[in-house]
């Protein structure tokens, strides 16, 4: 009598090479950056404004008013950072791998620091937004833009 037998796929062997896990968890990585990336520019797009009135200085009696528009937008060097990281993790697989454990390792740790970055930056670029003081930004203050994080821009505007 026949017995019926089930196909069994085990996860990251859908190719008869036999580096098929390799490039599955590879395949797995680069979505893993692209929503890196994505959640990423979610977090560090925003803006904030404020207006102010202050006197005229001519002495006319009529007040000025000055607006400030702060908009934050992704900075590329943090896209950059993650191309970096991805192209030195295909090396390091090309290279320093041994066995399939090995580069499954490197990918999978690569997964992690860059879904780490693109969070940290993307956190970090909200807060300094969240804690900027709104009076600096049209009392004439110094606001100190965070550089690798974000890409900030400052408008500011007078109307009579």
């Amino acid at each position: 009598m026949r017995t019926m037998r089930t196909a069994t796929v085990e996860t990251g062997e859908l190719s008869r090479l036999p580096a098929g896990p390799i490039l599955v968890r590879l395949r797995r990585l680069l979505l893993t950056t692209a929503g890196a990336a994505a959640a990423y520019s979610l977090l560090s797009t925003g803006s904030v404004g404020t207006c102010t009135d202050s006197p005229d200085a001519g002495g006319s009696g009529t007040t000025q008013v000055t607006c400030a528009n702060l908009v934050m937008h992704p900075s590329w060097i943090v896209y950059a950072a993650f191309a970096v990281i991805l192209f030195v993790a295909i090396g390091r697989v090309a290279r320093q791998s041994s066995t399939v454990a090995d580069a499954l390792r490197i990918l999978d740790r690569t997964a992690i620091v860059i879904g780490v970055l693109a969070v940290t930056a993307g956190l970090i670029g909200m807060a300094w937004m969240l804690l900027v003081p709104h009076e600096s930004l049209t009392s004439g203050g110094t606001v100190i833009f965070p550089f690798p994080f974000s890409s900030p821009e400052l408008t500011i505007t007078h109307n009579p």
